[in-house]
């Protein structure tokens, strides 16, 4: 099923759709990690998006085909631009296509490796739109993206990926709702219809928050004075930073969002006290 199509029927209907997002890990017994915290979800997600690592052991195609297939949940295959031609694309495609997978979330990969046929996400987006089998997602920034934080270039970019074709556009992970909210309703009022997805990542490690600063996300005072205070109290931590995601769902669920996407990094505990939550 088209994603695009999952978001119009819950919309519709007045809901957002949850989803969640999961990463192909470098290990056999880190994948079974992943099928095991699928096969736990006491519900289904509207769907489940699988990260791509673009080297020769990635298995997101294999792990997104298995999701689909042996859980019956949709999935959303990420796929990078970087260091990739028009030959591979075409391949991985057609390997797509076989294994009946729809939904293809384009993005630009490493900027250091853009020695490709796609220089930009939006390059990618519309070669894999015109395929004509695919849904295709685009990411977006609330921030900005760590290459071009200003604010006019972030909606520019965004505008052009829609005009590329992009279906519908899932977030970076922010922890201030104002952030999204603004770049959300900035995006409405360019004339870009298609439905946003905010992704929400708990905190759940000090190490976690070290990785996420890199990617530009902003930590807000009252984030950091929860780290502070559990720092040396792991479970507390994690405890705290599900609440704090609680609170981000549940205020941008509130302001009527077209979605909602939890990074849940292979832990069904985090994906099953959403799934209670807010399915």
């Amino acid at each position: 099923m088209k994603i695009s199509e999952i978001f119009y029927e819950k919309n519709a209907a007045g809901k957002p759709v949850v989803s969640f997002e999961v990463f192909p890990p470098k290990t056999d017994s880190g994948t079974q990690t992943i099928y095991q915290t699928v096969s736990g979800l006491i519900k289904q997600p509207d769907f489940i998006s699988v990260t791509y690592r673009g080297d020769s052991g990635d298995k997101t195609s294999e792990i997104a085909e298995n999701i689909k297939r042996q859980m019956g949940t949709e999935v959303l295959h990420h796929l990078t631009a970087a260091g990739l031609t028009l030959s591979e694309l075409t391949n991985i495609l057609s390997e797509l296509t076989n294994a009946r997978i729809e939904n293809i979330l384009a993005l630009r990969g490493d900027a250091a490796s853009l020695s490709g046929d796609f220089p930009l996400a939006k390059d990618l987006i519309k070669a894999v739109k015109s395929d004509g089998h695919f849904n295709v997602a685009g990411a977006c920034y609330p921030e900005g993206h760590v290459s071009s934080p200003l604010d006019t270039e972030n909606l520019d970019h965004l505008r052009q990926k829609a005009e590329s074709g992009a279906d519908f556009f899932i977030s970076q992970l922010f922890f201030d709702n104002a952030q999204f909210f603004r770049m959300n309703e900035a995006a409405k009022d360019a004339g870009i219809s298609q439905p946003i997805s905010a992704g929400v990542m708990p905190i759940m490690s000090v190490a976690n928050v070290e990785r996420l600063i890199f990617f530009g996300a902003s930590i807000p005072t009252r984030l950091i004075k929860i780290i502070n205070k559990y720092k040396d109290s792991p479970e507390d931590l994690r405890q705290a930073g599900l609440e704090y995601a609680f609170h981000q769902l549940d205020d941008l669920i509130a302001h009527g969002v077209d979605g909602v996407h939890v990074y849940t990094m292979n832990r069904a505990s985090v994906a099953n006290a959403v799934m209670k939550r807010y399915l």
